[in-house]
């Protein structure tokens, strides 16, 4: 990787390019591709048999998706983030094994390593900040060997094949529960759980009750079978919290979610986090002496405990103490919380070892991937030809210029579209790597926040898009959604300082050479119903960057699989909806009457009127685990950090 040359320009395309350049600009850098098109593939296939996966749990004739086919899922995904703890909790027979096919997981469990290295920030921190064997295990997995793992999917079915006998093995002696996924689930299934209040391992937690109690139930509760007292997700979540402050205590290397790494940059820092705990513990340490030493030989169990019930084994009550730390004397206000405190306490809010309600973020993701099946970018031999690999090429050409655009705008929470989120989420998946990466090119490791509230989410779109255009000169999306900004509006000025921090550089400029797009037009395979524009009128001269293709505008809709409404049926998910309708209304009518001034805003304004199954960005309740709501109860908005 070298700095560019201010004298260098990107290569000038005549066609749709289907190989990769040597190089791509990323800020003041050259780099070579971090991603490349087998990785992609290979990513697809594992998505696919992700899809392929549920399409067999929801079909099941027997058990609870039977009758439920929602809360089959929702079930199963609960049993398949259990299996991945018991994986990576387990004593592996090597410290660190290099992941060879012996050590490769079942596909259920995959499904959960693949999400939660897609949360690149917790899933980093969570294995560094504690010496245990959940930990290392992190450390050993951080790196998911995407080609292996999709050879071991059969290419035309998408169904996972069979282990061998080393691998199977492998599992069921490490964790002590069948490699075979449990597909079917009813009411009589159950798992074990340790009670926060007593320790007794209770061995008849139903995954499902009537009651909707069970486990994989948004109301869980289980009466300890040892004292008699009924348990929630959250007492389990802030019993954690005060076993690894008690190991603090007695001098184990712990640091609590949340406080490891640096909010801006992703960076660990110790001495930080150690200062940042000790303010936010000082009224905890007046009331329950947190701060202090216990001796050798203490009974952690004891000194947890008296936290615990100090607590009221509540996370909200949690929230309250880490307030009150640097804030002394001031009563906390649960509806103004400071961000990363309010993260801290969801850390702690639900079962499991990770930082991050796992169950939620793998149903976030099913949507991403639902969005990949229905591009057909997961179908087998979608992408077998050389021939026919423009659209990875162009998802990869996509995300580099999206690193390069975040390279000069550093404060702004920037949003991909789904061609774009494809290939960072293949980067994500190298961890080591996409951080020495991003860093390089950003200093700044971004996080790819999991959970944000929609009306963020739409409006950081609207400045992306705006300042993409800006930068390189064409659309950031004709899918058929709200046309870009009107080159005079405000936000156009705003964006426009956007692009003045990176004019020294001509990443953004282009020879003279242009693409007429009337040929390509007139062969689409969705005839338009009305003409705004002429096609004669757009040239595009950044193929490499955008299709005309009309076959192609779904790659890039806007990527919201990480948006959340909270109650999908509520009046603010419904005002929300309608206001980014609204907004989507004015906005074609404004770029059908600059249609030549800006034809590439004709082109999509005519495409939001013409294309009538398509629906606009940012107004789907059901995005994200929206319509799992009823069933989990995810759809809550993290703040961004």
């Amino acid at each position: 990787m070298s700095r560019a040359e201010p004298s260098e320009l990107p290569p000038t395309y005549a066609d749709y390019p289907t190989e990769l350049p040597t190089q791509f600009s990323v800020g003041a850098y050259q780099s070579a591709p971090i991603v490349n098109v087998t990785e992609l593939q290979a990513h697809l296939r594992l998505l696919g048999a992700f899809h392929k996966l549920k399409e067999d749990v929801q079909a099941q004739d027997t058990g609870i998706a039977a009758t439920d086919k929602d809360l089959g899922w929702v079930v199963f995904v609960n049993r398949a983030v259990y299996r991945f703890f018991c994986w990576t909790a387990a004593t592996w027979n090597k410290p660190s094994p290099d992941l060879r096919e012996t050590y490769i997981p079942p596909l259920d469990v995959i499904m959960v390593w693949h999400t939660y290295l897609l949360n690149p920030r917790t899933f980093f921190e969570d294995s560094r900040r504690m010496a245990t064997q959940y930990c290392a295990n992190l450390v050993a997995i951080e790196e998911m060997p995407l080609t292996l793992i999709s050879s071991l999917i059969d290419a035309n079915t998408l169904e996972p094949l069979p282990p061998s006998e080393e691998q199977l093995e492998f599992f069921e002696y490490t964790t002590q529960i069948p490699y075979y996924t449990p597909i079917n689930t009813d009411y009589s299934d159950v798992l074990t759980l340790r009670c926060p209040f007593c320790a007794y391992t209770n061995q008849l937690v139903r995954w499902v009750a009537d009651n909707k109690k069970g486990f994989a139930q948004t109301k869980f509760s289980h009466v300890c079978e040892q004292c008699i007292k009924p348990f929630t997700k959250s007492n389990i979540g802030v019993r954690r919290f005060c076993e690894e402050v008690t190991r603090r205590r007695a001098g184990e290397r712990v640091f609590i979610s949340e406080t490891l790494l640096n909010p801006l940059t992703g960076i660990m820092e110790e001495a930080s986090s150690n200062e940042l705990m000790d303010k936010l513990f000082q009224w905890m340490d007046a009331m329950y002496q947190v701060l202090r030493p216990i001796p050798p030989g203490s009974d952690m169990n004891v000194g947890a405990t008296k936290i615990a019930r100090g607590l009221g084994y509540d996370h909200l009550k949690l929230s309250d103490a880490l307030h009150r730390g640097p804030r002394p004397g001031i009563a906390p206000d649960r509806n103004h919380q400071t961000p990363r405190i309010q993260r801290i306490s969801v850390a702690y809010s639900h079962a499991g070892l990770a930082s991050i309600d796992l169950v939620g973020a793998v149903l976030r993701q099913g949507f991403f991937i639902q969005k990949m099946v229905k591009l057909g970018w997961t179908q087998p031999g979608r992408f077998h030809l050389a021939s026919e690999s423009a659209p990875l090429v162009r998802s990869i050409a996509r995300y580099h210029a999206f690193l390069d655009l975040m390279s000069v705008n550093s404060t702004s929470f920037s949003v991909p579209t789904l061609d774009i989120d494809l290939a960072w989420h293949t980067h994500q998946l190298k961890s080591w790597h996409y951080r020495d990466d991003t860093y390089r090119f950003l200093k700044r490791i971004p996080n790819h926040d999991d959970s944000v509230e929609p009306l963020l989410l739409c409006k950081a779109y609207d400045i992306t898009a705006r300042a993409w255009k800006a930068r390189f000169g064409v659309p950031y999306s004709v899918c058929g959604c709200a046309p870009d900004a009107d080159s005079g509006s405000l936000l156009s000025r705003f964006t426009s300082k956007i692009i003045s921090l990176g004019s020294s550089s001509s990443v953004h400029k282009r020879g003279n050479s242009v693409t007429s797009i009337a040929s390509s037009s007139s062969n689409t395979s969705h005839k338009m119903e009305q003409s705004i524009i002429s096609p004669e009128a757009i040239v595009n001269s950044r193929p490499d960057l955008m299709s005309i293709e009309e076959d192609e505008a779904d790659a890039t809709h806007p990527s919201e699989h990480n948006q959340q409404f909270g109650d999908p049926n509520s009046e603010f998910a419904q005002g929300t909806m309608r206001m980014r309708e609204k907004q989507s209304a004015k906005c074609v009518a404004s770029a059908k009457k600059g249609a030549s001034r800006d034809p590439w805003r004709g082109l999509q304004a005519e495409r939001n009127e013409n294309r009538k199954e398509h629906k606009e960005a940012f107004t789907d309740s059901q995005a994200g685990s929206g319509v799992y709501y009823p069933y989990w109860g995810v759809s809550v908005a993290i703040p961004v950090g």
